[in-house]
């Protein structure tokens, strides 16, 4: 009976107790101390740490005290500290101060690990001792498993004719080999180095040998991170021709660690790249970057080293100020392209900061610089804007229900060649909400603006001489907006009808050509810009004059959740001019249509389209048409976009592309995903396309991916690739791709 011990038994505890804990009998225990011990045996060492109390409980106890044996038979359970012994029957000798223990043995370890055995004969605190046919669960559910275990001083287990695997067995057969395993004629479990090392070893996949090492090693599931070889990548290209990476990772400290990667490849030189991290108290800091010795494109600048270098930081100086920095440079315009760095970007920007929060302001200053990775575009016309500084400050309801703002901008821009523009904005607002006699809601804005600049190389007119020239506006607007919402109420549902109008007035004009347009050039009108003061997206332009914004909001709100939206508006100016671009869909009296609709009905379905229509034959010039649907297990999505000529290039053609995307979970562990995204105008084709098959379990991910792209720019080549990748949990990944004719 577990807890109900006869006088031989607690005697038997009491023994057991001082001989294992080597420390005194507690004074509610009326038992002598046992006679004096024969001295340890062989490997009967005793520990230096101070020892714990030991708990303990059996069905039975018995003793022999000739033999100086106590045996505990029966759900036997002994417990000191943080660890426990669990079998069916337990023998202590005392005179040789070890503990045997047979029958479902197990062994709770402190740091969640447990062993499994069929026979144990340990000592010195369970810390030393042989195990039978040992078994062991560690603490990330993966297992080690061998004919006989060895333990010493309660930090290394070493194993005979072992296997590892983080593989789950089969529920049916649980005799089948797992997925995959490491078997080795000698397993070294060490936690104080926390590893776990194989000699002899053969990876198995599915019990078939596919490769033998005579040494290997890998972190126990107690490690986060370690210095070593991470696993390799090998490709074969037209970019890069063969190449290998073999990185490096370099755990320096808890709060930092680096990664180094050579890229040895045939057609491209080679390649070193490094990754940095480090963490502090109030921050982080990320350095990337990479160098390689190879010949840059024939229109770039002739060299023979090419690189980058990507690097952000951000510190937390106090509850109230924030700096920081995030910087993207290349020696060339097609590097990050070809080596897979960085994608198809238009330019690389780097940027300086400073930023305070207040409760009720904010305070910037940023320094930016831009690298155009564009072909035909120059550094020395990419602007330096050191500094621009901002501030914002929003006041509190005042007693008639408004609230003021004020806002100060500072700008500092500067070209090696071209038109540098220096600029003071200062600007104030008062907003004052109310409601109508019959429901419907005003907002009332009154606005005041000034601005001064003084630019330098700057051209008033084509042919003519540059110029220093000093200017300066002064620019008031007032506004007011008008809604007036209808709500009705179904029988699951809520619908909403609002039309909505504003008027805006202003001083026409308000932008010479003494004004240099840096942050307003690229508009382009659409929803978002009905029912705003200035339509512009920056502050070297202003939407002066009269006009009027209408339009129509409709909204159906399920009680479910569903929901689906319309918006539809026009903008009507008083005057002919406004300072737009000719195809933006403002530059006339009367703008096209634009407005946006998004329908999701369901959590299975969503669907949205934006779109800017022509004023007099309402044909599309501006359209973004996004659907999504299915449950999980088959999730079908398609994305269309056109748009007018980019008002900063010099392409007049329309720009027009599609991408349909499909991911479906074919089992419980494969999953299939294809995506292809086509140009439909100017040089129509395929940009990109890929297949990715994918197979995850708990102990093993295998990526099959197919990929094609379109891209072509000068050493940046289209092709196909073949990429298989099997990631072995605690081990790692492998990236093989077997067949490709583009770079990675």
């Amino acid at each position: 009976m577990r807890g109900g011990l006869h006088a031989a038994g607690v005697l038997a505890l009491a023994a057991l107790t001082l001989t294992l804990a080597a420390g005194p009998l507690p004074a509610s225990a009326q038992t002598p101390p046992p006679k004096a011990q024969a001295p340890p045996g062989e490997h009967g060492r005793r520990s230096a740490r101070p020892s714990a109390p030991i708990l303990f409980s059996a069905d039975e106890v018995e003793t022999d005290e000739v033999l100086g044996l106590i045996v505990a038979k029966g759900h036997v359970q002994i417990s000191e500290g943080m660890r426990t012994l669990l079998a069916d029957t337990v023998t202590y000798n005392r005179n040789t101060d070890t503990l045997t223990a047979s029958g479902h043995v197990s062994l709770l370890e402190p740091t969640g690990e447990i062993l499994f055995a069929d026979f144990v004969e340990l000592e010195n605190h369970f810390e030393d001792g042989f195990i039978k046919d040992i078994r062991i669960l560690l603490s990330d559910r993966s297992r080690l498993a061998g004919n006989t275990g060895r333990r010493i001083a309660g930090e290394r287990i070493e194993i005979r004719r072992g296997v590892y695997s983080p593989c789950d067995l089969c529920r049916s057969d649980p005799t089948r080999p797992p997925l995959w395993q490491i078997r080795a004629e000698e397993i070294v479990h060490d936690k104080e180095t926390q590893t776990i090392e194989y000699r002899d070893a053969v990876l198995e996949l599915g019990g078939f040998p596919v490769l033998y090492t005579p040494y290997l090693a890998h972190p126990d599931p107690s490690v986060k991170r370690r210095s070593g070889l991470l696993p390799p990548s090998i490709g074969f290209g037209g970019n890069l021709g063969v190449h290998v990476a073999t990185p490096f990772y370099w755990a320096i400290a808890p709060d930092r660690d680096a990664t180094f990667t050579p890229i040895f490849t045939t057609d491209a030189g080679q390649v070193v790249a490094g990754d940095y991290r480090q963490r502090f108290s109030d921050g982080t800091l990320h350095l990337a970057g990479s160098v390689n010795n190879g010949q840059r494109p024939e229109n770039d600048a002739q060299g023979t080293v090419r690189g980058h270098i990507f690097a952000s930081g951000r510190w937390d100086l106090d509850p109230v100020w924030r700096t920081g920095f995030d910087i993207a440079r290349s020696t060339d315009q097609t590097y990050l392209q070809r080596f897979h760095f960085g994608g198809p970007d238009n330019f690389l920007t780097s940027r300086l900061y400073a930023e305070a929060f207040h409760q009720r302001s904010f305070l910037g200053i940023d320094g930016y610089s831009f690298q155009p990775l564009r072909q035909g575009v120059s550094d020395s016309s990419q602007p330096i804007i050191l500094p621009v500084a901002r501030y914002d400050w929003l006041g509190q309801p005042d007693e008639y229900g408004g609230r003021l703002n004020f806002d100060a901008n500072f700008l500092d821009l500067n070209r090696s060649r071209g038109t540098g523009s220096h600029r003071l904005s200062l600007g104030t607002g008062w907003t004052r909400p109310f409601e109508g006699p019959i429901g419907d809601l005003y907002t009332f804005t009154a606005t005041a603006r000034g601005d001064g600049y003084y630019s330098t190389d700057l051209q008033l007119a084509p042919g003519e001489r540059a110029q220093d020239p000093l200017a300066g506006r002064v620019f008031p607007q007032l506004g007011l907006k008008w809604q007036y919402p209808w709500v009705r109420r179904g029988e699951n549902y809520q619908q909403l009808i609002e039309p909505i109008a504003a008027v805006f007035a202003a001083p026409r004009g308000g932008n010479p050509a003494t004004i240099p347009n840096e942050d307003s050039a690229a508009f382009d009108f659409d929803d978002t810009d009905l029912f705003v003061g200035n339509r512009f997206p920056g502050l070297d332009r202003v939407d002066g004059g009269e006009r009027v914004d209408y339009g129509l909001h409709a909204a159906i709100y399920g009680d479910h959740g569903g929901s689906s939206s319309l918006l539809v508006g026009q903008s009507r100016r008083f005057q002919n001019e406004g300072g737009f671009p000719a195809n933006s869909g403002a530059s006339g009296k009367l703008s096209d249509f634009v407005g946006r609709i998004a329908v999701s009905p369901t959590g299975y379905f969503d669907a949205s389209y934006r779109f800017r229509l022509d004023k007099d034959d309402f044909r599309p010039l501006r359209q973004e048409v996004t659907v999504a649907g299915g449950p999980e297990a088959l999730r079908l999505s398609l994305s269309y976009i056109k748009l007018p000529p980019d008002l900063l290039s010099t392409d007049t053609n329309n720009r027009q592309q599609i991408t349909v995307s499909a991911a479906a979970e074919l089992s419980r562990y494969w999953n299939l995903g294809l995506a292809t995204t086509r140009n439909l105008v100017a040089n129509p084709g395929t940009v990109s396309s890929s297949i990715v098959a994918t197979y995850q379990d708990e102990c093993l991910a295998f990526v099959t991916s197919l990929s094609q792209s379109g891209v072509t720019n000068r050493d940046v080549k289209s092709g196909v690739s073949l990429v298989f990748t099997i990631v072995f949990k605690g081990l790692g990944e492998i990236n093989a791709p077997a067949f490709s004719t583009t770079g990675f």
